[in-house]
């Protein structure tokens, strides 16, 4: 059942947000420092600030922190994962977020992938399409505020009601870059979240997709947000920056190499396999030293401020209408570099679309 479409957009000013990701790896965020740089997101002008939850801090407890340091800024997780929180946990989390928040919260869930849900929650990932599809369903019914029944594979007999109403449509996303997960944003979400994928894979397959499960669901795809997460490493000496960038690049790979390996072009095929066999043997130098700037840079932006402003640009062009830009490394210093380094950018963009 695809839910009812109530999202609309602005398109006519660039939404360009931050994802302070915590990653469970070395000079990660305190809660207190996120919160600090969600304040000073804001002051830059940036529109919206996101956080994933993976098995590092509680992504709704830290954003209702936020939410009472900031007035105006878009708060979203980026994403939460079906697996460890029940339909009706997340619709209540989700809730209370949008009212302490004044009505900026934002939610995008998906499926998680490994080590996180096996070796971290001890959860395996089962039919993570049908879980992702009938969680919308079950969320959509429950923040209506209205009694409502289930009866699914995952939920069911459930007869209940959120005990308090929320004021308003809270826009649900999919986390997502494969065809399945793609399609099921346009069909039942407010949109599609991507995270390390090259621009032209979402002008050449993502939106055409996402836009497609919206037309076979009768929806107007032009009411759908497609929004790209962006890693970006930002220095004024190129060599730094593209080193960043090689090592969050790989770190990447290691994580899912096949589903990163599908959205990158032919050519990059071969590349990929090599870089992965060297990593899994041990030889991360030798990847770092061999990965090629045309492949790394294609997903993760870096160099000069203006370098990886145009890169980001390419998004935009993509069909995105939205950008978010994840600092790496995460620290709380290179977080509010990147935000003070892009801030005038965002600001011109955003007065002259305006």
């Amino acid at each position: 059942m695809a839910v009812e479409q109530r999202s609309t957009l602005a398109p006519t000013k660039l939404r360009v947000g931050v994802d302070m990701k915590n990653d469970g790896r070395t000079h990660d965020l305190t809660a207190g420092q996120w919160v600090d740089c969600a304040r000073y997101a804001e002051e830059c002008g940036f529109e919206s600030v996101w956080l994933n939850e993976d098995v590092g801090h509680d992504s709704l407890i830290v954003l209702a922190l936020a939410a009472q340091a900031t007035s105006s800024i878009l708060i979203g997780t980026a994403i939460i994962n079906v697996f460890h929180r029940s339909a009706m946990q997340m619709a209540m989390g989700i809730a209370t977020l949008d009212e302490v928040s004044d009505g900026r919260a934002r939610i995008a869930i998906s499926s998680g992938h490994h080590p996180w849900n096996d070796l971290y929650h001890g959860i395996p990932i089962e039919k993570p399409l049908s879980r992702v599809r009938e969680y919308l369903e079950f969320m959509d019914k429950a923040l209506s505020g209205e009694p409502f029944e289930h009866e699914g594979a995952v939920f069911h007999g459930v007869r209940g009601r959120l005990a308090f109403r929320p004021p308003r449509h809270i826009p649900i996303y999919v986390g997502g870059t494969l065809p399945g997960m793609i399609q099921l944003a346009g069909s039942h979400a407010d949109g599609l979240l991507t995270n390390v994928v090259p621009a032209s894979y979402i002008a050449g397959f993502a939106a055409e997709h996402m836009a497609q499960g919206a037309r076979n669901a009768g929806r107007d795809p032009s009411r759908l947000e497609l929004t790209a997460i962006v890693t970006c490493c930002i220095d004024d000496d190129p060599d730094l920056a593209l080193a960043r960038a090689k090592d969050t690049f790989l770190w990447r790979q290691s994580m899912n190499a096949e589903r990163l390996r599908k959205t990158f072009a032919p050519e990059f095929h071969e590349e990929l396999t090599h870089l992965a066999a060297l990593a899994a043997g041990g030889k991360l130098e030798q990847a770092k030293q061999e990965a090629s700037p045309e492949l790394v840079t294609s997903v993760i932006a870096n160099g000069s401020a203006d370098q990886v402003w145009r890169q980001v640009g390419k998004y935009f062009e993509a069909g995105c209408t939205r950008v978010v830009l994840a600092p790496y490394p995460r620290d709380e210093a290179n977080v509010k570099r990147m935000l003070t380094a892009l801030a005038p950018y965002v600001s011109s963009a955003t007065t002259a679309r305006a």
